[in-house]
């Protein structure tokens, strides 16, 4: 069997900015995958089919490529995937070969790949109007279900910047009621942190407050970044989570996670939380126990 051997890493993005994204390759062989054989097909008779940059709204942004699985039917689930970039790069495309990765192991899920409108203040697009095309991208596929014949059950999963989009759709938005559970891969969880915000990160090349006031849409307001941050938005009723970390993380403070374990605990959420030895990025090793980790709990949590 082939082994999926990924990471993540650092590419230069416009400007020289340093983002994280995920890169992935294909190497030698391995017994270490994990295999849902839990209804492992649905029951029809449908080939599999991708579509490509399907608009969801009028922007050039606003596309998303879904990834239809052979034989899905009203029970295939799908996984929901938003790419990282400090809210102002990153590209769907970046999770193509993660996509592949999971389908080696999960044949019955179906996958929204999606882009969405870029952090600007140019273009006066924050917070909010990244809030308005994940929601309108997911209305778009529940549009659609007979069309898809998926399931609308749905698990998001978010890298970096993606992560915390990921978190605070599901905590706090979740307008269709269909987001079961919810994976962030380093992703920032407390964005009204004062020490973070008033910080000039290298890997970043970048003052992290000019880079969170582009997010939110103005400068330090303590009530507003709180009012963004998947800490301050967890009750005893969110989604089924799942974190993912680094412990010498240069981008996003370690302990912004491990504050976001300690929360789930006290409130009684049904979560993982799994930290490791690394950067902004994962080993060969690392990358490989995070996928299956991670399918093995969307698995169980995506009904």
């Amino acid at each position: 069997m082939n082994k999926i051997k990924f990471h993540f890493n650092f590419l230069i993005i416009k400007k020289l900015i340093f983002i994280p994204l995920l890169i992935i390759g294909i190497l030698s062989c391995s017994n270490e995958d994990t295999n849902i054989t839990n209804n492992p097909l649905g029951g029809s008779s449908l080939s599999d089919t991708t579509l490509v940059n399907v608009s969801y709204g009028s922007h050039q942004r606003q596309k998303y490529d879904i990834h239809l699985p052979a034989n899905r039917d009203n029970s295939t689930p799908i996984i929901l995937m938003l790419h990282g970039g400090a809210w102002k790069a990153g590209q769907k495309e970046d999770f193509n070969s993660y996509i592949k990765i999971i389908q080696s192991k999960w044949s019955n899920v179906a996958f929204v790949n999606m882009n969405y409108r870029l952090a600007s203040n140019v273009d006066n697009i924050h917070h909010n109007e990244i809030m308005d095309d994940i929601n309108m991208a997911i209305s778009h596929v529940l549009d659609n279900l007979n069309n898809y014949q998926i399931s609308s059950n749905t698990g998001i999963v978010g890298v970096s910047a993606g992560g915390q989009l990921a978190m605070i759709y599901a905590y706090k938005y979740n307008n269709h009621n269909n987001i079961k559970c919810v994976a962030s891969i380093f992703g920032p969880s407390i964005i009204n942190d004062w020490t973070w915000y008033n910080t000039n990160n290298i890997w970043l090349g970048a003052n992290v407050g000019d880079i969170l006031t582009e997010y939110v849409g103005q400068p330090w307001d303590s009530t507003l970044y709180e009012s963004v941050s998947p800490y301050w938005n967890i009750t005893s009723s969110s989604q089924p989570t799942i974190l993912f970390h680094g412990n010498l993380d240069p981008i996003v403070p370690v302990y912004q996670s491990q504050w976001m374990n300690g929360k789930l605990n006290t409130l009684n959420v049904t979560h993982e939380y799994h930290e490791y030895i690394a950067f902004h990025s994962f080993d060969n090793v690392q990358s490989e126990d995070v996928i299956n980790k991670l399918v093995s709990f969307f698995s169980v949590h995506i009904k």
